[in-house]
């Protein structure tokens, strides 16, 4: 049983749903680390501090017993915040954690780390970069790398929603990739599940949903589910289109709705396989939709 738990971007999508169900499934105390210093429901200390500042966070990290690591640039970046936070996040981190005797770290990587082409994709090349940092550290470890994480307002499934909306859905690749959506209370549960077994035997878990599907199939459900009507569909080829969006992020990233990394996701499969064991029943694609446009 872990003790005493350091948690990096409790604030984040995933981060409020662990905090939320902590309470019912970890009974030690639990510290947050925050940029703003606000407090963070249901933390029994929130500290205000960067990760790259690991003096900022030294004091209380010599307090705790694990790290919980869920702190990550997404989104829409310059490739150099990607490897900024990511990476030399995460060796500030793990420097910090040798000087505070800190023995044992969970880490949420991704499961686009495992696609055939991350050329383009810079984040899923800070968090591999991230991973093999955790490994040769010499703390006790879990790495987790989760697959498309659903819910209410996550944001992958309020992109996903736009682009089913349009009224011609493009199917980037053809819509062939096969996913495994994973929903953020499962995947949060998982993590508090590790942390109660102390599960740091040095592991890397995928952790999908009990839904494997075609990115067209999982498009034409949230089309179907969360507008009521069916889908024009339009078959997009990627290659040319990843070669202009890799030229155009070089001037116009914040106006892009959707990089040559990201396109990634609808090329290569992202599965986990079997959910993981520790996980029990796990809520299905269509539940997750379903709740997600529930008033």
């Amino acid at each position: 049983m872990t003790r005493s738990l350091f948690v990096t971007g409790a604030g984040g999508y995933l981060g409020r749903r662990v905090l939320a169900l902590a309470n019912s499934m970890h009974d030690g105390r639990i510290v947050c680390l925050s940029r703003s210093g606000q407090p963070v429901a249901n933390a029994s200390e929130t500290i205000g501090g960067d990760l790259l500042d690991g003096e900022s966070y030294a004091r209380v990290l010599k307090t705790c017993e694990t790290v919980l690591h869920l702190a990550a640039a997404t989104g829409n970046n310059p490739p150099a915040e990607y490897f900024r936070v990511n990476r030399e996040g995460t060796r500030i981190l793990l420097d910090q954690c040798h000087k505070a005797g800190v023995k044992r770290i969970l880490h949420v990587s991704t499961i686009a780390v495992k696609f055939p082409d991350i050329e383009h994709y810079y984040y899923a090349q800070s968090k591999l970069q991230a991973e093999a940092l955790v490994r040769e550290s010499g703390l006790e470890y879990c790495i987790v790398r989760p697959t498309m994480i659903f819910g209410k307002g996550a944001p992958v499934l309020e992109g996903l929603s736009r682009l089913a909306g349009a009224p011609v859905v493009p199917l980037f690749g053809g819509g062939r990739a096969i996913v495994q959506p994973v929903f953020v209370d499962d995947l949060a549960k998982g993590l508090l599940s590790l942390l109660r077994a102390s599960r740091f035997d040095g592991q890397t878990i995928d952790f999908g949903g009990p839904d494997v599907m075609t990115m067209k199939d999982l498009l034409v459900e949230i089309r179907q589910t969360v507008y009521g009507k069916p889908a024009r569909l339009l078959p997009i080829p990627v290659g040319p289109l990843s070669a202009v969006l890799a030229i155009l992020e070089k001037f116009m990233l914040p106006l892009l709705p959707v990089t040559a990394g990201q396109l990634t996701s609808f090329t290569s499969d992202g599965t986990a396989g079997t959910p993981h064991p520790g996980a029990g029943r796990m809520t299905t694609v269509r539940e997750i939709l379903r709740m997600a446009v529930a008033r």
